[in-house]
């Protein structure tokens, strides 16, 4: 389920503003409507207001505080603004509620991986795949999904990751040619 969230195809509404404002009336009238509040969260996120989701997402899990789910989705906004302490803290917590969720062990690792704990890394990304989750797709949906955000650098590093990881995929490789080629031109 996180997966899905995170990945969420928001790119595709037609105003992202306006549906914004929509979801902050219809709060006015229901502030604890969880499904409008991960709705606004998820927008917020994709239009890089990370510390605004942050607030929402504070509201989702005063709501459900042992929701494995929102304390992991949460930890991905912490993730996505760098701030990997806070992150790990969450996707543990989220974890020691659900201990069986591949794509948070995933994150897990790739915040450990990020502040150089290889070794909690290794182990995360290990029981990731023990549960039978695929790293590299998930590195290209995460790359897929930072290109749509225009967020070229961060696409750039997980292409270059899950290229790492299988480099057969030519399509993988034309893109971070591509992508490179783009960040040169903007230079």
């Amino acid at each position: 389920m996180l997966r899905t969230a995170i990945f969420m195809e928001i790119n595709e509404m037609e105003n992202l503003d306006e549906r914004r404002v929509d979801l902050r009336s219809e709060l006015i009238f229901n502030p604890n409507d969880s499904k409008v509040l991960k709705e606004l969260g998820a927008i917020l996120c994709f239009q890089k207001k990370i510390d605004d989701a942050i607030d929402v997402y504070k509201k989702v899990l005063e709501l459900d505080p042992e929701n494995s789910e929102y304390m992991a989705y949460m930890g991905y906004l912490y993730y996505e603004k760098d701030d990997f302490s806070k992150a790990i803290k969450l996707f543990n917590k989220a974890l020691y509620i659900d201990p069986e969720a591949p794509f948070v062990y995933f994150l897990l690792g790739n915040a450990y991986s990020r502040i150089g704990k290889i070794v909690d890394a290794i182990r995360a990304y290990d029981l990731s795949i023990f549960l039978d989750f695929d790293i590299y797709d998930a590195h290209v949906e995460f790359a897929i999904k930072y290109e749509r955000m225009g967020r070229i650098k961060k696409a750039l590093k997980e292409y270059i990751t899950a290229y790492e990881i299988d480099p057969r995929d030519d399509s993988v490789k034309e893109k971070i040619d591509f992508l490179n080629k783009k960040i040169s031109n903007e230079k």
